[in-house]
């Protein structure tokens, strides 16, 4: 499952909560949805965030424990 690294932006979090989260990607909709969960159960309302294009700052420990474990294709 693919998977999107976002964190909140600055302004809408102190910096130390500015942590990089893992979010499972959205249904392939026309829509953009209100807010995203990150693997932690992290709330990211639309606006909110930034999209990551690599990962940066500090990670979201909790993101990292939660997150499926890529499967092997056999």
């Amino acid at each position: 499952m693919p998977v999107l690294l976002v964190r909140k932006r600055a302004g809408v979090v102190g910096e130390t909560q500015r942590t990089c989260h893992l979010v499972p990607m959205p249904d392939d909709d026309d829509r953009t949805p209100l807010a995203l969960t990150a693997y932690c159960g992290e709330l990211i309302h639309h606006g909110e965030a930034e999209l990551l294009a690599q990962p940066s700052g500090m990670p979201c420990v909790g993101c990292l424990f939660r997150v499926p474990m890529p499967r092997s294709e056999h």
